[in-house]
């Protein structure tokens, strides 16, 4: 057993996309920064099949990884662009079409798997101290520092711990942060689709009473399925056989890319909102699914996540501008009304669209038929929505710029 103690800067606990990409952060920052994780991730290789879990990196978020210099090892080894967006209903003809043009963009987003970026971040932890594998079991907060005991024996003092470990944070749970949200009663099946036509480098979605359904485009010509569906639709649909669903995908789909062929390794997991009620206490943060989690309808979850990583980034740079250590409450405030207002906002639309759309009322079916068409047919809302959807901004922290 270890029995070493070390004083840094920042301890962060969890090494997924957001606190992985966080350390490579403050790190390049010039904090010393101590990074916990249960479990060292399996080195990506392109010769494995796509894992299920992806994301939509928008082009906002994407420059954080860009300006730390981690997204020319993800791009060179397997990700796709995709250029426009298709969403239309499926009780009426509306539908909209977004694209890149529309804001003089090269892309929309690119496809990108969780693990590619796992893997790029942690190679470029050359600066940092990893504690792995190593799990939490308890906090000490005091005035001027948090103790971090961890199960390997190892005890961490540092002027602040960061929570980059889920939705299950247990630092979230140490300092004692209350949550509030629900289950959606809703789960999403998840893996790759082989369809019958090309995807175009679109993302297509579907809106249904049960559910949307998102095919996402890959580098290979297959699109990453997200069909999100009540539970007892889920629970129906992975009882069928491998033809049984394929046929079920294509008519819900409305075989917009002709016959869906193959699925190849599916899952299905439950769908929450759920929102830490302060990302922030003395000695004491969170970030990305500690701090929020929302339904994945608009795939806004890692990008919230990777703006987090820029404003706790700069909080912390102007806080020690300003002589004062990591864990100084008047940045970590600063850097929770940067990002609560807007990930609030985010949270309640996607909300909004998902009880807007899991609803068979009629006047709010009728609702949302003509809002998909005023959008379709006024450019300036559909450039409001691109802006929005891609993370773009005039000012903002210096990663994102």
């Amino acid at each position: 057993m270890s029995t070493r103690t070390s004083r840094y800067d920042v301890a962060i606990v969890g090494g997924g996309m957001v606190g992985a990409v966080l350390a490579v952060a403050l790190s390049r920052a010039d904090f010393s920064v101590a990074l916990v994780e249960a479990k060292r991730p399996k080195r990506f290789d392109t010769n494995d099949d796509y894992d299920l879990r992806l994301s939509a990196i928008a082009p906002g978020p994407r420059r954080v990884l860009d300006n730390l210099g981690l997204w020319d090892s993800v791009e060179r080894r397997r990700c796709c662009a995709f250029t426009g967006m298709k969403v239309w209903d499926a009780g009426s003809a509306a539908e909209l079409f977004l694209e890149h043009t529309a804001v003089g963009l090269p892309e929309l987003g690119h496809i990108v798997e969780n693990d590619l970026v796992v893997d790029s971040a942690w190679q470029a932890l050359t600066d940092v101290d990893i504690f792995c594998p190593a799990m939490l079991e308890s906090l000490a907060i005091e005035t001027d520092a948090v103790h971090l005991y961890l199960d390997d024996g190892s005890t961490i003092k540092a002027a602040l711990v960061v929570g980059a470990e889920g939705a299950n944070s247990p630092v979230r749970a140490a300092a004692g942060i209350e949550t509030a949200g629900w289950a959606y009663g809703q789960r999403c099946t998840v893996g790759a689709v082989t369809p019958e036509r090309h995807h175009r480098h679109i993302a297509w979605q579907r809106f249904m009473e049960t559910g949307p359904v998102a095919f996402l485009p890959l580098a290979d010509g297959r699109c990453s399925l997200a069909w999100h569906a009540d539970d007892a639709l889920a629970a129906e649909l992975a009882e069928l056989d491998h033809d049984a669903f394929c046929a079920r995908l294509t008519e819900a789909s409305a075989g917009v890319l002709g016959r869906i062929e193959r699925m190849d390794t599916r899952a299905a997991f439950p769908l929450k909102l759920m929102h830490a009620r302060e990302y922030c206490r003395p000695r004491v943060a969170l970030a990305g699914d500690a701090a929020h989690v929302l339904h994945p309808m608009a795939g806004q979850g890692v990008n919230l996540g990777l703006l987090d990583v820029a404003e706790l980034t700069a909080a912390l740079e102007a806080g020690r501008a300003a002589n004062r250590d990591a864990g100084d409450m008047t940045y970590l405030r600063r850097y929770q009304r940067a990002r609560m207002a807007e990930n609030l906002m985010m949270m309640g639309a996607t909300d909004a669209l998902k009880r807007v759309y899991g609803s068979d009322n009629p006047l709010l079916r009728s609702l949302r038929q003509q809002a998909i068409g005023v959008a379709s047919n006024l450019a300036p809302i559909r450039q409001i929505m691109i802006h929005q959807a891609v993370g773009l901004a005039a000012d903002g922290p210096r990663l994102l710029q």
